[in-house]
């Protein structure tokens, strides 16, 4: 488009001008839109956006800020008819998963497997998108898997879903004693694990009712370095482990799979739900959640909170505000401590390169829907009896509104192009101090995957304290079901109406630990949520006890597990999110998201390291620092 022409209402266009709009290479959507704008320019083209009819019912129009549809919000629609276009010709057919074609082969077990290749495939599913291959199970014999008749062509397969283990016999004696004697016996045998977890599985046949399976023991094995015979084998040494300290109905279920390191102008306010901007200028705004980048090569993470220093190691004051991230994120060299360095400042984006195409990509496509919603708005209007006034009445608000949003939008969108592409402009801080990735810090070994950026002041004129903008995908009343599903336990308890959580605490380890709400069986559930630089805001089910896993390079860690909310919920997290506040409804932080473990592009579990720890590890550096209406207490 010619840049002159941006600003431009379509309605002062000359013929010649609107060849751009109307000729041959465009589409006939687009077309239409700009046909309907030049049909009525008191409605979609003027300064004025309410409609002349309605005078004869109101004395005194209130025309809003509405300056006409422009040059710009159309080539917005045009970019998506094109892209649209490239898409039809490229995307492939799919194959759903809600039933199963069943070939006779699918039913025989072919060694080294030890079960068929049906029960491998859908063991698991629903957990996510693309769920583990089961390799064993100590309950075969005694659980069969729903199978269906050999040459059957449709089956309802069961849909499953991860939970969190919570005031059980096993719990109390997890940490201490049941996964080192584990740890122990894999050891003996050579069986290299990448994580050790608990979990329920909640199962869903046909239209059934939600059922609870029993308490699992879940292990990953490092891909390709076992088989099915050899966790089998193992697998009567864990249920004596358990035997021996007196827990029963525990099963033993093993499959395959790595841990995988997650990183991937001031900023705005954080909008109100009626704006049209609200959720969209996320990726600019200070609520928690910011996506973050290095600007040395655009590796893309989140940032997970902002504390201030108050005072500097050796007493003196500092007015310096600090924002917490993942040291892979901050850093491409692990291994090694950083500490800031004036002379080669390693500088941290507020938003990466992709990250910032993709908001300019939402924010095209609201325009697009905009002018859509405005255009439909005016063809009904038209077709409605003069009489009815109730209708024209409600019309009219709606477009002005309508409108007065496809406005601001547009200013949205200029703004995002004028003060972000440039990367400099979007240097947010400089990494402050980064140690290494470690394991070892102290005997409860928890991952220190931390570190600290000292954030422009200019960059946080808008910032108030910790608090998480919670997005524009739900409403305040949709997340209270979600957090909450049964209505004894969500009374009382609200999200606030304008979506942004305050973070009020960091979560003791003895709360959550404890949770304080329940499913519809009463045993206790633990729901908790994330907003992250990949994946937005995603809820999930905390595990309850924690999970132990071992690196490719053996390294061997504790962490704090959160699984995949629904089958339909998608990915908790993905690349990209590292760094992302892991919290609850009530506002309290439980861990800073930093792995996962995938199986090719879905996420079954997400790892992260609990804030109650994170928080005495900044204190070794920053000991007078505050945390901006987090409160924090030692155990």
């Amino acid at each position: 488009m010619d840049p002159s022409l941006r600003n431009r209402k379509i309605v002062d266009l000359t013929e010649e001008e609107l060849t751009a709009f109307m000729g041959d290479n465009v589409s006939s959507g687009v077309k239409r839109i700009v046909d309907k704008v030049r049909a009525h320019p008191d409605k979609l083209g003027s300064k004025s956006s309410y409609l002349p009819c309605f005078t004869v019912y109101f004395s005194l129009p209130h025309p809003l800020p509405f300056s006409g549809v422009t040059c710009s919000m159309v080539e917005c629609l045009k970019q998506e008819a094109s892209q649209s276009a490239q898409c039809d010709e490229i995307t492939p057919d799919t194959r759903p998963l809600g039933d199963a074609k069943t070939p006779l082969s699918f039913h025989t077990i072919v060694p080294p497997n030890l079960i068929s290749e049906y029960e491998m495939h859908f063991y698991y599913h629903g957990i996510s998108g693309n769920p583990p291959r089961l390799l064993w199970r100590s309950n075969l014999e005694s659980d069969p898997f729903p199978t269906p008749p050999a040459g059957a062509r449709f089956f309802s397969i069961p849909r499953k879903t991860a939970h969190g283990v919570f005031n059980t016999p096993l719990n109390k004696l997890w940490d201490n004693t049941v996964v080192p004697q584990i740890k122990a016996s894999m050891k003996k045998r050579g069986i290299k694990y990448s994580a050790i977890k608990t979990a329920r599985f909640s199962i869903v046949k046909d239209r059934d009712e939600e059922s609870f399976g029993p308490i699992v023991i879940w292990i990953a094995v490092r891909p390709k370095t076992t088989n099915a015979a050899a966790v089998r084998d193992a697998t009567p040494d864990i249920l004596d482990i358990l035997t021996a300290s007196q827990i029963t109905g525990v099963v033993v279920e093993w499959y395959e799979g790595s841990v995988v390191r997650l990183a991937g102008q001031p900023l705005m306010r954080a909008e109100r739900r009626t704006n049209a901007k609200f959720g969209l200028n996320h990726p600019f705004n200070i609520g928690l959640g910011i996506p973050i980048a290095r600007q040395s090569d655009d590796t893309q993470g989140t940032l997970t909170f902002l504390f201030k220093e108050v005072k500097t190691i050796s007493g003196e004051p500092s007015d310096r505000i600090l924002a917490l991230t993942t040291k892979h994120v901050a850093s491409l060299d692990t291994t090694t401590d950083f500490v800031l360095n004036d002379a080669e400042p390693q500088h941290i984006l507020a938003c990466s390169d992709r990250r910032l195409s993709r908001a300019i990509a939402e924010i095209q496509k609201a325009v697009t829907n905009g002018l859509r919603d405005a255009a439909e708005l005016v063809e009904e209007s038209e077709d409605t009896p003069d009489d009815d006034v109730s209708y024209l009445s409600r019309a009219r608000n709606t477009l002005d509104n309508k409108n007065e949003g496809n406005t601001s939008l547009q200013t949205l969108l200029d703004e995002v192009k004028a003060n972000w592409t440039d990367s400099n402009g979007r240097r947010f801080g400089v990494v402050d101090w980064a140690p290494h990735i470690s394991a070892r810090v102290d005997d409860r070994h928890y991952t220190r995957d931390i570190a600290t950026f000292a954030v422009d002041k200019e960059k946080l004129g808008n910032f108030e304290k910790n608090n998480v903008d919670l997005g524009n995908q739900y409403t305040a009343r949709q997340l209270e079901d979600l957090f909450w599903p049964f209505a004894d336990v969500r009374e009382g308890r609200r999200i606030p109406t304008n979506l942004q959580l305050p973070i009020r605490a960091a979560l003791t380890c003895r709360r959550a630990l404890n949770p304080d709400t329940e499913n519809r069986n009463g045993d206790p559930l633990f729901i908790v949520a994330k907003y992250g630089n990949t994946t937005k805001l995603t809820l999930g089910h905390y595990s309850g006890m924690d999970a132990y896993i071992c690196t490719d390079l053996g390294e061997e860690s504790r962490e704090v597990a959160v699984y995949n909310y629904s089958k339909t919920s998608g990915n908790f997290s993905d690349y990209g999110d590292s760094g992302s506040l892991i919290f609850t409804g009530d506002g309290d932080a439980l861990a800073i998201l930093h792995s996962g473990m995938h199986r090719g592009s879905y996420n079954h579990v997400t790892y992260g390291t609990p804030i109650w720890w994170v928080i005495q590890q900044i204190l070794t550096r920053y000991p007078f620092a505050t945390f901006c209406g987090m409160t924090y207490i030692t155990e």
